[in-house]
């Protein structure tokens, strides 16, 4: 439940860290275990390794920029916030998501349940740009190496046809 703190992570980083943040930066210089930045409501995560399963799992405004590659189910239900990943991503990706936006530049295994990959725009671009110079990567990342999803928003509401 970090709030305003700075937290530097000297190596890897074991089951759910930066959970449930607040706000402030939690900086992770190795690998991160399940479920990084699980219901965190705001803040930003940096993971300069990989992400194991789960990560981002109902993200409520969390920030989180993974240098490597994450693990299947990652945006799980994510609800607001960003998910950056610079390497790829697993299976199920984005699942059930609601207004969490994501970004990847590597390969995704597949998307989960009204995952979809949306359109790049300038905003988005912007946006994007914006935080990986938060985590430090001005620069050195072409924001144009990225594809953005998001949900399409189809679980939103109750549809008779989907009643067994």
């Amino acid at each position: 439940m970090n709030k305003l703190a700075t937290v530097i992570v000297n190596g890897n980083a074991g089951v759910g860290v930066a959970e449930n943040m607040m706000s402030g930066l939690v900086h992770v210089r190795g690998d991160a275990s399940q479920a990084a930045g699980a219901t965190a409501h705001g803040g930003m995560l940096v993971i300069d390794g990989n992400a194991s399963a789960r990560c981002g799992i109902s993200m409520k405004g969390i920030d989180i920029v993974v240098k490597g590659s994450i693990g299947h189910m990652s945006a799980f239900m994510g609800q607001a916030g960003t998910l950056t990943v610079l390497g790829d991503a697993g299976e199920a990706l984005g699942d059930s998501l609601y207004e969490a936006r994501l970004f990847v530049r590597g390969s995704v295994a597949s998307l989960g349940a009204d995952c979809v990959e949306k359109e790049m725009r300038d905003e988005h671009r912007a946006e994007l740009g914006a935080r990986l110079e938060a985590a430090g990567l001005a620069g050195t990342v072409d924001v144009a190496e990225f594809r953005r999803y998001g949900s399409a928003r189809q679980l939103y509401n109750f549809h008779i046809d989907n009643v067994y």
